[in-house]
């Protein structure tokens, strides 16, 4: 109002003077003390460019502040920071250095003036906000480390993996207890449940992050316990009697349970298995061998069977002709009783090994014909309330040849291997009793004398381990290898593709004779006298191997 009246004022003034005739016309003078308008920021007034990240703007009209926060990746960009206010009331205008250095708390004042007369200062401050050190890309092993969690074959050495990474901001430092690492520095993850912490620093800013290494599969089979045919590990002991050449007895097949180990002892006397402890291999007992006779060999083969409560211990002849019989225990302490009772009247050889597929209450007990014939076939006994039914089912298996004697191995209801010494095995698809040859395992991997296969899955991976003769039979090896398919004749196809192009099959091999004197100067087996089983026993996973000429060790699977 103030205003307004003085300009009326003036305009009075000028009208009395234009009455007189002699009077030049006065220009209009400024108001020497205009009103000033309140001014009154906020953050919409407030432009900042220059930067690459966001801001944030905050305006204190009573104590006179513009407080600007940038991102830490802005902190070079605030050496030359332009600070722009927009829509500002008419009237107004500002001095104060648009693109100015706020680094390292700098600031400066912007005075607003209304017509010419200073209305407002305001002191512009810019805050750099805290960094967020992070990894933009970490891999370990070559396989994506963001998540925390990279899964490995069980084969891989987590001793020393390779580790990559870029980080934002660029100056962060990387390190592993203590020690900055760059990106291409090996480390070891063998710590599976802590892994290992990185720490990223930048500034007074520090953030950790963690990568567990898992494998899957097995990362190595851990000897438990011993026993070798040369050199002796203790002279008076039970397996130094227990060996071929010495009282004529040899070891063909092996058979576990929850708690032993079984061995048949391979010869013409009535004795019945060797039990083993699983703890430390020594000599529990031997089974009784009482009520046990007829056969080429009475006792022949070893094996165990779920019952529902436990494992049921099953010995069978070996028959050329004449009776082949089964035996069983109903306790460690009992006599034998025969459950199976069949008159061989085909002359063929049935019992040198027994195969085993499902449980006591609902399995099959199969026997392969040998002799030499150019025609094999298996010898199906069914098994249900545990009761084996005499009648066997009669299944044709070709393409052997005039190998020997071997078994059945069930991989899945459509795919079983056979095994016959003198061949390699042979996978089979299998619809009802029909046996159609798939394929014969492929030479440069596996063995004519190749037995006990037993298929397994540890630790997310599939497994097939077996005994295999080497050393021209003179020893013997458990051989365990991965498989990787949808289906056995899938994944045996592949490994046939991977050692054709000379890469490695990622196969485990243990010796079975003493693996401080290895290689043996053994007994030569010819007659494929080797086996192996697999079992998981209070979610630990154990493998039985044996050879009569090197060896018997148990082996635990380990992560």
């Amino acid at each position: 109002m103030k205003k307004v009246l003085t300009l009326l004022a003036m305009a009075s003034m000028f009208a009395f003077a234009s009455c007189g005739p002699d009077n030049p016309e006065t220009p209009e003078k400024p108001d020497p003390d205009p009103v000033i308008p309140t001014l009154t920021l906020s953050a919409a007034n407030i432009d900042v460019s220059g930067i690459d990240g966001d801001y944030m703007a905050v305006v204190d009209n009573a104590a006179k502040t513009i407080k600007i926060s940038l991102e830490y990746a802005d902190k070079e960009n605030a050496k030359a920071l332009t600070v722009s206010f927009l829509n500002i009331p008419e009237g107004f205008t500002t001095e104060y250095q648009k693109t100015f250095n706020y680094s390292n708390g700098a600031t400066q004042t912007v005075t607003f003036k209304y017509e010419e007369k200073t209305a407002a200062e305001y002191v512009i401050s810019v805050t750099i906000g805290a960094a967020d050190p992070k990894f933009l890309t970490l891999t370990v092993a070559g396989q994506n480390a963001m998540g925390g969690e990279v899964q490995l074959s069980g084969a891989a050495a987590l001793s020393a993996l390779a580790v990559e990474f870029t980080v934002d901001p660029a100056e962060t430092v990387v390190s592993v207890n203590g020690n900055a690492i760059e990106s291409g520095a090996a480390l070891d993850f063998s710590d599976k449940l802590n892994g290992v912490t990185f720490t990223l620093t930048c500034g007074e800013a520090v953030k950790t992050h963690q990568v567990v290494v898992k494998t899957s599969g097995i990362r190595k089979a851990e000897r438990v316990w011993g026993h070798y045919v040369q050199p002796k590990n203790v002279e008076d002991s039970w397996y130094a009697t227990a060996t071929r050449g010495i009282e004529g007895w040899w070891q063909r097949t092996i058979a576990m349970d929850d708690q032993y180990v079984y061995i048949a002892q391979h010869g013409k006397d009535a004795v019945g298995p060797y039990v083993l402890s699983m703890t430390d291999g020594e000599l529990v007992k031997t089974l009784s061998g009482t009520g046990i006779e007829g056969g080429t060999h009475i006792a022949s083969a070893v094996r165990t069977i779920p019952d529902g409560s436990g494992y049921r211990v099953l010995l069978c002849n070996l028959a050329i002709g004449g009776t082949l019989k089964v035996y069983t225990w109903d306790s460690l302490d009992a006599n034998p009783k025969v459950v199976l009772s069949y008159e061989n009247t085909d002359g063929l050889r049935l019992g040198d090994k027994m195969g085993i597929i499902g449980t006591w209450e609902d399995g099959i007990i199969s026997f392969l014909s040998g002799n030499g014939a150019d025609s094999h076939k298996l010898y199906r006994f069914a098994v249900k309330s545990g009761v084996i039914n005499a009648t066997p089912t009669v299944v044709e298996v070709d393409g052997f040849g005039k190998a020997s004697y071997g078994q059945e191995y069930k991989y899945s209801d459509t795919e079983y291997v056979v095994s016959c010494a003198g061949e390699r095995p042979i996978l089979f698809n299998v619809s009802g009793n029909t046996y159609t040859r798939a394929l014969t395992f492929d030479s440069s991997i596996f063995g004519a004398t190749d037995e006990g296969i037993n298929f397994f899955e540890f630790n997310d991976q599939k497994y097939m381990a077996f005994a295999h003769l080497e050393d021209g039979m003179t020893d013997c090896s458990l051989r365990i290898i991965p498989l990787v398919g949808d289906s056995l004749s899938a994944a045996l196809s592949a490994l046939s593709a991977t050692a054709a192009a000379g890469e490695n099959l990622g196969v485990f091999r243990y010796g079975l004779s003493d693996p401080q004197e290895c290689p043996i100067a053994g007994f030569k087996s010819g007659n494929s006298l080797c086996d192996c089983i697999v079992r998981e026993i209070g979610g630990e996973t154990y493998i039985a191997a044996l050879s009569e000429g090197a060896g018997v060790s148990l082996f635990k699977l380990e992560e």
